[in-house]
């Protein structure tokens, strides 16, 4: 009855019919997070772009919803943490994919020194102009941990004015203030961004998961003369978040919102960014960015560190109409100060780039990176260890434009992963002591890709087939109470990813990715060969989100659906474990009314109530996006 109620609903906002709105025809998107600017058709690489509007459409709360609702890239709460969520592109298991991805906000890079998870909740929607998605590429201009390829998330150049709150179940709150304003040669920018909820899961004493998130962010930019860009800004986050413990199967099955307990952490993190664009003349143009993190995060159990992160960027462009040409040279120092010990990665390199139009139909693309990473480990009153690794990428492409629509590419790239500090650490079992485990081996990656681009006015198609083939991939050994980092010794990775986006008519659209992975284990001598031949757990072989948006009037509305295949659990590496991951699926429909500068909204997610969890053995589930959650709001433009 349930199911028959919301379909009628569905029908019922799609079918009505008055004036239609018209939808804008689909144009090939500029690349900008390539070393080299590019647009989608004529790139040497995969991949997959959206636009403000294709984000305004969604109806996404925020940018993990985008993602997960959206995009290819598999998305999950880091054991119920939805303010910092895992992330997976191309089959490297939810557990560690975040790791083989580089995510970028404005080019400044969000990957830790440790093994917590990008924090993509501190930038507010609607400030975001694009996302690009690469895939298989990336190394050469942002070194260690692009294996997967990058994501770059790109916000206004100036802030839209508005105010904007919504509520929903669960005690769901938020508020958001954005300003911008442009003088003659200044733009200023500013927002603060408020989140809460009361929790969706109870313990014994009646306590619940509660939660809050904060942001602010001022920036400015100066312009002194027509040549010269000067940027400054700070931005702010914090959040409290509770996680709730795991679920056997049983009460997964009958008592999925109440749990034995909570762990509470509060993080915090201050980044002041500064930059400078030069352009020296019509073919030459120089870039400095640079930026200082501090962060805290401190749980309940009294596990405390203070991180400290600096990083910089320089690149000098050349540019003609048949070649264009990038030197730089940048880094990334992250400090982790714990309880007892200090740990340090220092990142340096250098690299070049180059893109040649042979001719109207052919273009070649090709760079070379090296880099350099040392870790040093000093426990406090002890003496200090050090390692260090110097690690190359390499990429080489080619594009055919078959004619004004069409075009074909293939694409080489060699990346590696230097792991994160925490890869250096386990905890014993019995006594519940951390110890260093000692240095491990970087990952290596070769990636091949082709591909097909095809994009008219009223049909977007992109379809790619890749490869990857792994030395050294990173992973957690948990065997007969036997805990380590380590790394595999060879794996490899296969599959097909399509995306099509279809203006139906003038009012009515759909759009669907899918990807279909392999991701295996070849050798791996930890186990005594106990993995070799078995499926790199966490990973799904079929992942769908499909989308039907439709316009009328200024009313807005959009049905989605994402679905991932079951998979082994994450830590069942050895393919035999009683319970496997099961299918994730979510239905989920938005709605907006605009009028003038008012827009009224309000979204369904997991319309059809599923319940969906995160698996990491036999046992130990954690719920996740496991019921129907809705929330309405309002945004005033001014």
């Amino acid at each position: 009855m349930q199911k028959k109620i919301s379909s009628s609903l569905i029908t019922s906002l799609l079918l009505a019919t008055t004036n239609l709105f018209s939808v804008q025809n689909l144009e090939t998107i500029t690349v900008s997070s390539s070393l080299i600017k590019s647009d989608e058709k004529s790139a040497t690489y995969a991949t997959e772009i959206y636009t403000k509007e294709d984000i305004e459409n969604s109806k996404s709360k925020d940018i993990y919803d985008f993602l997960s609702s959206q995009t290819s890239v598999n998305v999950s709460p880091n054991f119920g943490n939805g303010f910092s969520q895992l992330l997976d592109l191309r089959g490297y298991g939810i557990a560690n994919g975040g790791e083989n991805v580089v995510v970028l906000v404005n080019g400044r890079r969000m990957n830790n020194i440790d093994s917590a998870p990008q924090l993509l909740s501190s930038i507010p929607i609607e400030s975001i102009e694009k996302i690009e998605i690469l895939k298989g590429t990336g190394s050469v201009a942002f070194g260690d941990g692009a294996n997967a390829g990058v994501i770059n998330i790109i916000t206004n150049g100036k802030n839209i004015n508005y105010i904007k709150a919504y509520a929903g179940n669960n005690g769901t709150k938020n508020g958001t203030v954005s300003f911008g304003q442009s003088f003659e040669k200044v733009i200023i920018n500013g927002y603060m961004d408020y989140t809460s909820t009361d929790g969706t899961r109870v313990d014994f004493n009646d306590d619940k998961d509660e939660n809050y998130n904060k942001n602010k962010k001022v920036g400015i930019t100066y312009f002194p003369t027509d040549n010269l860009e000067l940027n400054l800004s700070r931005s702010y986050s914090n959040m409290n978040t509770k996680y709730a413990d795991s679920l056997t199967l049983s009460d997964y099955n009958n008592n999925i919102n109440k749990t034995t307990g909570f762990t509470e952490q509060y993080f915090s993190s201050y980044v002041t960014s500064a930059g400078t664009k030069y352009f020296i003349n019509d073919n030459f143009s120089f870039d400095v960015d640079y930026s200082d993190e501090n962060k805290l995060s401190r749980y309940s159990s009294g596990w405390k560190s203070n991180y400290d992160y600096k990083s910089y960027a320089t690149k000098l462009n050349y540019s003609n109409d048949t070649l264009k040409m990038v030197f730089g040279i940048d880094g990334f120092n992250g400090d982790r100060l714990g309880s007892d010990n200090t740990t340090t990665k220092d990142n340096k390199a250098a690299f070049v780039s180059a893109e040649y139009n042979i001719n109207d139909k052919v273009k070649v693309s090709s760079g070379v990176r090296r880099e350099n990473v040392e870790y040093e480990y000093k426990p406090n009153g002890a003496e200090s260890l050090k390692n260090d690794e110097y690690l190359n990428a390499y990429d080489l492409g080619i594009n055919y434009q078959i004619d004004d629509i069409s075009s074909v590419f293939a694409n080489y790239n060699k990346s590696f992963q230097a792991p994160d500090i925490d890869k250096f650490f386990y905890t014993d079992w019995y006594t519940g002591t951390t110890t260093f485990n000692g240095f491990i081996e970087p990952a290596k990656v070769n990636n091949y890709t082709v591909g097909y681009n095809n994009i008219q006015r009223s049909n977007k198609f992109k379809l790619s087939v890749f490869r990857a083939d792994l030395k050294n991939e990173i992973y957690y050994y948990n065997l007969n109470y036997a805990n380590k980092n380590t790394n595999i010794d060879e794996s490899h990775k296969y599959g097909l990813e399509l995306y099509d986006k279809y203006l139906i008519n003038d009012n009515l659209y759909t759009s669907a990715n899918y990807s279909y992975i392999i991701a295996k284990i070849d050798e791996e001598n930890e186990a005594n060969g106990a993995y070799n031949g078995k499926d790199l757990p966490g990973v799904s072989k079929h992942n769908i989100t499909v989308n039907l948006g439709y316009n009328i009037n200024n009313i807005n509305t959009v049905l989605s659906h994402t679905y991932r295949s079951s998979a082994y659990a994450s830590d069942d590496f050895e393919n035999n474990f009683n319970q496997k991951q099961e299918a994730y699926n979510s239905t989920d429909l938005g709605t907006s009314y605009t009028y003038k500068k008012i827009e009224l909204f309000a979204k369904i997610q997991n319309l059809f109530d599923e319940k969906n969890g995160l698996w990491i053995s036999d046992d130990k589930i954690y719920p996740v996006n496991f019921e129907r959650t809705y929330y309405a709001g309002m945004k005033v433009k001014f």
